[in-house]
């Protein structure tokens, strides 16, 4: 996105002591990020939603941490409360040449105020229909109320981060959340159509809440994801080919706004079919990682997928991947 689209963020966390670290780790980073014509608001939140920070430009932004740095932490996760006073925010701050973003960070599931879902989904829906994305981030995996905080986003036009441990909200989780400030791509779509003549049976691992209708791909008032210029998108699916079948595997077909221009641009490749294709423990670095992320994720949700999967046999590929990324500390 050109850098003369400017920010405005509003960046809403829970007020306890675990959250103390994630939130002050990501304001850093961001603050160093924004240029004087951006503007950041910061909200706490536990048993009520106080404002620490509203409309600071870029320049000044760094005041925030000060701010954060002298709140309290209290116990208690207010939900209904802080998107209420968040949205509230964004609404009187909006500017139509500005990306106006809603960040939530939170380490606890909504246990204070309306939790109900379907409200807190329309308040989300409302805000995206003006323009406002909404973002949330939750840290780490107790008590967590995850379910809502993914559906949320979904229907905010935005992106759902979980963090571990509150340590893993250093510096490059903060960049991660900057880059869905600039999206390169808006409302990006993928469709996979595979040839019958070559392939038997597919499967798509995953995305169950993320798949639509197939009729929606070129349906644009159907909302999907954004996407920034550092990112990737990967889908990972389980096929059984013909060997005597014919033609290729299939076709990709994708499908987003363009950030810059506005426009609607639609691409196509061809999903070439390879009778000699390398078994899994000889394939590229990237299938590995991806196919060994897939499997690892089939093993813990369970089922029959999972019971296939051998961990012994998954080791030393995970640990030869490790020893061809090392400066990747994932």
């Amino acid at each position: 996105m050109d850098d003369h689209i400017y920010k405005h963020i509003h960046l809403t966390g829970s007020s306890t002591e675990s959250m103390e670290q994630p939130v002050r780790a990501a304001l850093a980073t961001l603050v160093g990020l924004l240029g004087p014509a951006d503007r950041l608001t910061v909200i706490g939140f536990a048993r009520q939603p106080r404002l620490l920070a509203e409309a600071l430009d870029g320049n000044h932004a760094n005041q925030a941490l000060d701010l954060l740095d002298r709140t309290p932490a209290e116990g208690g996760t207010n939900l209904e409360e802080a998107l209420n006073l968040g949205g509230q925010l964004a609404r009187r701050q909006f500017s139509a040449t500005a990306q106006n973003r809603l960040v939530l960070l939170t380490d606890g599931a909504a246990n204070l105020g309306n939790a109900d879902p379907d409200r807190l989904s329309a308040a989300i829906e409302s805000l995206r229909a003006q323009r406002i994305a909404f973002d949330a981030c939750g840290v780490g995996l107790d008590g967590l109320d995850d379910t809502i905080l993914e559906a949320l986003t979904r229907k905010g036009d935005g992106r759902y981060y979980v963090l571990n441990a509150p340590a893993s909200a250093d510096a490059g989780f903060a960049r991660q959340l900057a880059g869905a400030l600039r999206p390169a791509a808006e409302n990006v779509k993928v469709q996979v159509r595979f040839n019958p003549a070559r392939v038997g049976r597919y499967r798509l691992v995953g995305f169950e809440k993320h798949r639509l209708r197939e009729e929606d791909f070129r349906n644009d008032a159907v909302d999907a994801a954004e996407l920034a210029a550092e990112e990737a998108a990967v889908a990972v699916y389980e096929i059984e080919a013909k060997p005597q079948g014919e033609g290729e595997v299939g076709e990709v077909f994708v499908r987003f706004r363009d950030a810059a221009t506005k426009e609607m641009v639609e691409r196509s490749w061809t999903l070439p079919y390879e009778a000699r294709a390398a078994v899994f423990d000889r394939a590229s670095p990237s299938i590995q990682l991806a196919g060994t992320a897939a499997m690892l994720a089939e093993k813990i949700r369970g089922g029959p997928a999972g019971d296939r999967v051998e961990l012994d046999a998954l080791a030393p590929i995970v640990n030869a991947l490790r020893g061809r990324r090392p400066d990747d500390q994932r």
